[in-house]
């Protein structure tokens, strides 16, 4: 028996670009704008943070880490 890891995939025209600013939703709700830093299409982007749109979210501009792609949502500034 072959067991594989699954992984969540956005569609092409779903995912961010390095270097692009967008709007993060996450649960359908924006949190963040952030600058993607770092993504080559995988699992992962690293982000640095523009503005704080939700204060239950523990981060600042300025700050920057990393992300699973698949759990937000992606809105062009």
């Amino acid at each position: 028996m072959k067991f594989g890891i699954y992984h969540e995939k956005l569609p092409v025209d779903a995912r961010p670009k390095q270097g692009g600013i967008y709007t993060l939703l996450h649960q359908g709700k924006p949190v963040y704008t952030a600058k993607i830093v770092q993504y080559s299409g995988g699992c992962w982007a690293t982000v640095e943070v523009c503005e704080s749109l939700d204060t239950t979210f523990p981060y600042k501009p300025g700050d920057t880490f990393d992300i699973r792609v698949a759990m937000y949502e992606f809105v062009a500034v």
